[in-house]
């Protein structure tokens, strides 16, 4: 999770620094807080109304190596990712889907055309963003279910050899 938070970081910053000649300056380019609000609108009230957000804080817990949960948890947490991922990624197409609205309802306007036209793919640019956030925190869980499962298998059969020992 830290390497994918700095790779952001780290693009974002070479972006703003390219995009700094630039009219505005680079960060007011890749700043839009109300596609960022729209988006949090549409996400995470679905989460927090189903009661999901100890889940969700559990999915990044799980990046801590010492931290430990049961099996059950574990499949909550992968869950609750999962819906997560979903969630933003259709929050991205409504939002972008808005600001697509807005550009054809100004494009009599020429000078609108290019401002719209970055809102509606700002959406696009912040759903991305937020995916490969997303991302560790599934394969982290997965891979915890996955050693979970094969922890359970080797004491299985630790215990049948156990038994055909006491049999012989």
């Amino acid at each position: 999770m830290i390497m994918e938070i700095i790779g952001i970081f780290i693009s974002l910053l070479i972006l703003i620094i390219s995009l700094g000649n630039s009219l505005g300056g680079g960060l007011a380019w890749i700043t839009d807080p109300p596609t960022l609000l729209c988006m949090f609108v549409l996400t995470f009230p679905v989460l927090l109304k189903e009661g999901l957000g100890k889940d969700f804080i559990r999915a990044f817990k799980l990046l801590r190596k010492e931290y430990r949960c049961s099996f059950s948890e574990l499949r909550h947490a992968l869950d609750v990712v999962e819906m997560m991922q979903k969630q933003i990624l259709c929050a991205g197409v409504i939002v972008s889907f808005q600001g697509l609205f807005l550009l054809l309802h100004s494009l009599s306007d020429l000078a609108s055309i290019g401002p719209n036209t970055s809102v509606a793919l700002l959406a696009v640019f912040y759903t991305a963003i937020f995916e490969l956030l997303m991302l560790p925190l599934q394969i982290e869980a997965k891979r915890r279910i996955v050693d979970y499962i094969e922890q359970d298998a080797e004491e299985e059969v630790k215990e049948q050899d156990i038994k055909k020992a006491e049999k012989e």
